[in-house]
C-alpha cells in the first residue's frame, strides 16, 4: 500500500512538472479519474487529447468532449464526455472500432454452470481484439446526468487476445498447454458442465450476508447457494427455470412436497433439480440448491 501511495504521489509530481511545462494545471479531477487505472508502472497524463495510436483508430462522437489520457508503455486510457446516454456512447465507441478493423473478444462462458456467483455478463461485447495485434482494447461507460463518461483503454501485449491462451486465463493457471487440455477434458465430463450458467434474481453481494444452513457452496454434481430477496420460494423458483426453458431443457413432473423442479435435457437425458427452501437463520433469506445428474452415455 505504500507504495502504490509513493507511485502516485510520484506521478502527481510528474503531473505538476508537465503542467507548468504546459502553463496550465492538469484539473484533479481528470488526474484523479486515471491515475488509479495506470500508475503502477510510470507514465504521463496528457490534458485535452488521445494518444496518437487511439486517435488513429477510433472516430470520435458528435459533440465529444476530451478530457485527456494516461500514457505509459503497456497502457494507455483516454476520457471523453459525449453528450448521450451510456447505451448510445458505448454503440459508437464497438462501430467506431469494427470500422478500424477491431473484432469484439468472443465472451468466454463459465467452465461449470449452474448456479452462479456474480452478476449476468452483458451481452454487448466490451472488449476487442485485431488480427496481427498484441494489443486489447477495451471501452466503459457511465452516465452522469446530461452526459456520458466514455473510457477507451488500451492494453499492450495482453495474453487476452491470444486464442492460445484463453483456457489458461479462464482456470488462472501457468501450466502446460498438456496440462490445461488435460484439465479442460476432464471438466467438460463433469455434470455441471453442460448445465447452463444460472442468475440469481437479485444481487449476489446482498445475499452474502445471509448466513447459509449448508456446508457445502459447490460440488461437480450439487451446488448450494444463499439468496436474499422478496420474491416468494415458488418465484425464485420459475426465474431459475425460465433460464433453463430458454437453454431448451423441459420442465418435468413438480414435486408437490417441496418447492422444487426438475428440468431435462432431451439431448442427453441429464436431469437437474433446482430446491428453494427459507433460511430460519436469516429473514428473506433463502438456501438455494442445485443438484445435476450424469449425462446419459451415447449409444
Amino acid at each position: 500500500m505504500r507504495t502504490c501511495y509513493l507511485t502516485v504521489a510520484a506521478l502527481l509530481t510528474v503531473c505538476c512538472g508537465l503542467a507548468r511545462a504546459q502553463e496550465s494545471q492538469i484539473p484533479r479531477e481528470l488526474a484523479l479519474a486515471l491515475i488509479p487505472y495506470g500508475g503502477t508502472d510510470g507514465g504521463e497524463i496528457i490534458v485535452g487529447q488521445l494518444p496518437p495510436d487511439m486517435a488513429a483508430t477510433f472516430d470520435m462522437p458528435a459533440g465529444a468532449r476530451v478530457l485527456g489520457s494516461f500514457v505509459s508503455l503497456t497502457y494507455a486510457q483516454a476520457v471523453m464526455t459525449v453528450p448521450v446516454r451510456a447505451d448510445s456512447a458505448l454503440a459508437f465507441a464497438r462501430r467506431s472500432l469494427a470500422a478500424h478493423g477491431w473484432v469484439p473478444r468472443t465472451a468466454q462462458r463459465p467452465p461449470l454452470g449452474g448456479l452462479q456467483y456474480g452478476s449476468r455478463p452483458s451481452t454487448a461485447p466490451s472488449t476487442f481484439c485485431r488480427s496481427g495485434s498484441p494489443d486489447a482494447m477495451t471501452v466503459s461507460a457511465q452516465f452522469h446526468g446530461p452526459v456520458t463518461l466514455l473510457r477507451l483503454t488500451r492494453n499492450t501485449g495482453s495474453s487476452i487476445c491470444d486464442p492460445a491462451m484463453m483456457t489458461g486465463i479462464a482456470t488462472g493457471s501457468g501450466m502446460s498447454s498438456e496440462r490445461v487440455i488435460s484439465m479442460d477434458a476432464r471438466i467438460a465430463e463433469m455434470p455441471l458442465a453442460s448445465v447452463p450458467p444460472l442468475y440469481a434474481p437479485s444481487d449476489f453481494r446482498l445475499s452474502q450476508t445471509c448466513r447459509s444452513n449448508s456446508v457445502s457452496l459447490g460440488g461437480l454434481e450439487s451446488q448450494n447457494q444463499p439468496l436474499k430477496t422478496e420474491m416468494s420460494p415458488s418465484d425464485v423458483l420459475a426465474y431459475y427455470g425460465k433460464q433453463l426453458d430458454s437453454a431448451g431443457w423441459k420442465p418435468t413432473a413438480p414435486d408437490a412436497t417441496t418447492i422444487s423442479g426438475s428440468w431435462t435435457n432431451p439431448q442427453t437425458g441429464q436431469q437437474v433439480t433446482i430446491n428453494v427452501a427459507k433460511n430460519p437463520a436469516s429473514t428473506g433469506c433463502y438456501d438455494v440448491s442445485l443438484h445435476a445428474s450424469p449425462r446419459r452415455s451415447p449409444r
